[in-house]
């Protein structure tokens, strides 16, 4: 069956809890064992192992957490044809930001404040080093102004375009 997240996740914030969602039925059956095309353990560690592989009946495991699959389970689903997408894949954007939130963290400021200075000095020379290129080729003095965008760039990044470069750079 197919269920919206945006109503389950909205019925929740209503009642506290999912119980009673319409169209839902409560189960006691192990959800890792049941039927379905997708199977996202998260969270946890070591919940498909050798024990209970063979049981899984999914075509199609996303790992969500971080190494959900023993190696000996990780043996019986590539006997049973059943495609495993690694947490590697699944979970990278999460490291990702954990690691840029471990590099602000270390001086418990923002990670704009710490590469600030040298960014701002990095375009100073920049700019120095376009206009002394066009003075020698010219012979003259030639002042370089910055455009407006290259002028608010070098007023530093937010740590919204730090974390959106980085995803960015990660997923090229």
């Amino acid at each position: 069956a197919v269920v919206s997240t945006q109503s389950t996740g909205d019925w929740k914030l209503e009642h506290g809890t999912i119980r009673g969602f319409p169209g839902a039925t409560e189960t006691t059956e192990n959800l890792l064992e049941g039927e379905c095309d997708i199977l996202l353990p998260c969270a946890k560690e070591k919940v498909i192992t050798e024990e209970n592989a063979d049981r899984i009946k999914a075509k199609v495991i996303a790992e969500g957490a971080n190494g959900p699959i023993t190696p000996a389970a990780d043996e019986i689903l590539i006997k049973k044809n059943i495609l495993v997408v690694p947490d590697i894949y699944c979970n990278s954007g999460g490291v990702t930001v954990s690691y840029f939130e471990w590099l602000k963290n270390l001086n418990h400021v923002s990670y704009g404040r710490l590469t600030f200075k040298y960014e701002f000095d990095s375009n100073q020379h920049l700019l120095q080093s376009v206009q002394s290129s066009l003075e020698n080729r010219f012979s003259g003095k030639i002042p370089v102004t910055p455009t407006p965008e290259f002028e608010s760039a070098m007023g530093g990044a937010s740590e919204k375009d730090i974390v959106n470069s980085g995803l960015e750079y990660t997923m090229e």
